[in-house]
């Protein structure tokens, strides 16, 4: 690492759309200026955001579509967009005996269970071991891994690729590979030691649009049940979807194939390798408690501050400005602005985790908290439907439809773009 940041190569849409320009709030290449978080929050804000050590690399630009993308086109996809083919989550992770209970059921072809976490990654290097993005201590990027049970990964959504992974070895999905600008033959180093190489590319669709597949035998850390995919015998239909959700339980959610961009956990919302296509990549470091401090290239890339109706001067991503203002526009244009306290509204960007090392939408700035009093996460929504009716209109989804509500939260989803089911 040197004393001076960094010049990035080309690395989300985003980027390749326009030039970073100064925040608001100035965030100078190895200096340590206090960022204010976003109103409304219960925990002090981080201390600092520092120069970001991110994107080092060779410093070459290396070209927009990532090695191994174009041949994982031919990819079949039918299986992940079937509606024979469900996705059971649960919050906080898989219920015990889920698995043996749904695999009784009459109608299930078969089942495969798919583990994951969020680990910190340290280091790439391409297929030629050219360093591609590098971190010094105590900094990584948050990768979500996957872990899949080969065999019955492939009998459910026939991937094959992930039949012949060994266990240092990965698949990226097209997102993740568009992010870390990896194909084939790459490396991702992790902060416990691990190496993993990269044996191919493959469409999100078929990988749950995990930034990294690996085989549960592996040596990565991934212990949590976070999904269960399902293969039925005849497409599922409005009772078959409730009596999964009574076998899973009162915190579960299914979804089918071909009604959600990705079947996984968490399908209604952008996982996070869309997120950071979509809005950007950060590396970060540890701040006091749930926070954490940002790299400065994300901060003055698409950090800002800008006044919206109702809510007033508010921080968030650049990309929600235009939406969020069009949605707090339209309930004063219908007189429905009342319905909006400004005094309750519980911020937009905060970065912070959400109780795990997953990272929460607001450190991206993409999420917003309204009428936090009457709607605290896992009680009963009060938030007038006026109000969510607008919000989705302009892109948002609503925490209150969740598994376990959270009734202040809006997120932005820009993905939502749905493949026909196929049968």
């Amino acid at each position: 690492m040197t004393d001076t940041e960094p010049r990035r190569a080309r690395w989300t849409r985003v980027q390749a759309r326009r030039r970073a320009v100064l925040p608001a709030v100035a965030v100078f290449v190895l200096a340590s200026l206090g960022v204010l978080v976003a109103a409304g929050s219960e925990e002090p804000p981080p201390a600092a955001a520092v120069a970001d050590p991110s994107h080092s690399g060779s410093g070459e630009d290396l070209t927009e579509d990532p090695a191994g993308a174009e041949s994982a086109t031919a990819i079949d996809r039918t299986l992940a967009r079937s509606p024979r083919t469900v996705a059971i989550s649960s919050v906080g992770g898989l219920p015990d005996g889920l698995a043996a209970t749904v695999t009784a059921e009459p109608g299930i072809e078969g089942i495969s269970v798919v583990r994951g976490a969020t680990l910190g990654l340290i280091r790439t290097l391409d297929s030629d071991d050219e360093v591609v993005d590098e971190l010094p201590a105590g900094w990584r990027f948050p990768l979500e891994v996957l872990a899949v049970e080969p065999a019955s990964y492939h009998a459910v959504l026939g991937v094959e690729e992930v039949l012949s992974l060994g266990p240092d070895e990965g698949l990226l999905s097209e997102s993740s590979a568009e992010v870390r600008r990896l194909g084939p033959g790459g490396q991702l180093w992790f902060r416990d030691g691990t190496r993993i190489t990269v044996a191919g590319v493959l469409p999100d669709e078929v990988l749950g649009a995990g930034e990294l597949v690996v085989a549960t035998d592996g040596p990565l850390p991934i212990s949590t049940e976070r999904y269960l995919l399902a293969r039925t015998v005849v497409p599922v239909d409005d009772r078959d979807r409730e009596r999964l959700l009574e076998l899973a339980g009162p915190r579960a959610a299914v979804d089918v194939g071909g009604e959600v961009p990705v079947l996984r956990h968490a399908a209604g919302v952008m996982p996070p390798a869309r997120l950071k296509v979509h809005f950007g990549e950060f590396a970060y470091t540890d701040g006091p408690g749930r926070w954490i401090h940002q790299g400065a290239t994300w901060l003055r890339e698409y950090y800002a501050e800008e006044s919206v109706p109702i809510l007033g001067e508010t921080e968030c991503h650049r990309d929600m400005f235009p939406p969020l203002r069009a949605a707090m526009q339209e309930l004063v244009d219908r007189g429905l602005a009342h319905l909006v306290d400004a005094d309750d509204y519980g911020g937009c960007w905060a970065p912070r985790t959400q109780g795990s090392a997953a990272l929460s939408s607001h450190a991206w700035g993409v999420a917003v908290d309204l009428n936090v009093a009457g709607n605290h996460y896992g009680a009963e929504p009060t938030m007038p439907e006026e109000i969510v009716e607008v919000m989705a209109a302009h892109g948002f989804a609503w925490g209150g439809d969740w598994p376990v509500p959270d009734g202040m939260h809006f997120e932005l989803v820009v993905d939502r773009d749905l493949a026909s089911a196929v049968e």
